[in-house]
């Protein structure tokens, strides 16, 4: 049987309906280098094998039906060679599972349909990568984002304009699924991995760098170079990337230290002792009434 090759639909489909994460494990599989590079660390593996000698090779199943999205899974690099190599132990029918179980996983951080949400025009903030995989998780089609080798968003000039434009259109999507912070929500009510939705409130910030190097991680570490807001007893932090930031004057807005946005943020860890949960942004924008 000649081997097929997965085509790129399906593995942007496998990463984006894995929420970018293991299968089995959820390790996180993909990081952002340089401005607009992603690099997976994981691998697109088979259920059936690809072919009849392979682990759980034995099926009828042709090479186009085992190289289809049907017959994958995301798996680390320790969780694949862990599976492949106990063929026994972990059946086609366990794997199918384990896929179902993470995806279930994946619904529920998706959350609910936003129903009071007002049309966007302007962003602030577009984390491409993860809007990226938002979108495509919620089977909404990529925006054709061409970033022309700039080191940030607003490098792009006239054309930041262009790539806002077609990302304005995933937010003011029809049917848009997250959950929806309120003054009422306890961070008992948050789970890593989950997506939460801010509508427009007080925010401040801290020591937001105007360019992307090695002391934005450094200021993450000190919660710098963040935007953060209060929410009952805990705070919301998230970590801003100065490449996904879109204009100069949006730069200037996030850094003035307090100032109004909506949100849309992907939660990475809950530190409930010290009640903080800290996030990466989506998107931030203001609705037309109240844009930047």
């Amino acid at each position: 049987m000649r081997r097929k090759n997965l085509s790129e639909a399906d593995k942007r489909y496998i990463i984006a309906q894995s929420g970018g994460c293991c299968n089995n494990c959820r390790k996180r599989l993909f990081r952002e280098n340089s401005f607009g590079e992603r690099v997976r660390l994981g691998d697109d593996a088979h259920i059936v094998a690809a072919s009849d000698a392979g682990p759980r090779g034995a099926s009828h199943l042709d090479a186009s039906a085992r190289s289809s999205s049907e017959n994958m899974l995301l798996l680390c690099k320790n969780c694949h060679a862990e599976i492949d190599q106990q063929p026994q132990l972990f059946t086609v029918e366990r794997l199918l599972k384990i896929r179902e179980r993470h995806y279930s996983w994946i619904d529920h951080c998706l959350g609910q349909p936003l129903t009071k949400r007002p049309k966007f025009h302007y962003l602030s903030y577009i984390n491409v990568p993860r809007a990226d995989m938002y979108a495509a998780a919620q089977s909404l089609s990529l925006p054709q984002a061409s970033l022309n080798g700039a080191e940030s968003i607003s490098d792009l000039g006239i054309d930041a304009g262009r790539l806002m434009y077609r990302y304005v259109s995933v937010l003011n999507h029809d049917v848009l699924f997250a959950n929806e912070l309120s003054h009422e929500t306890s961070i008992e009510d948050i789970d890593v991995g989950q997506y939460w939705y801010t509508p427009n409130s007080a925010f401040r910030s801290k020591n937001i760098l105007r360019r992307y190097s090695e002391a934005v991680p450094t200021a993450w570490n000190r919660q710098e170079c963040v935007i953060y807001r209060k929410v009952n007893d805990w705070r919301l932090v998230c970590l801003i990337d100065p490449r996904w930031i879109t204009t100069t004057t949006a730069w200037a807005t996030l850094s003035s230290g307090s100032f109004q946005s909506a949100a849309l943020v992907h939660v990475a860890s809950i530190d409930a002792a010290q009640k903080t949960v800290l996030a990466s942004p989506i998107f931030l924008g203001a609705p037309e009434a109240l844009r930047l």
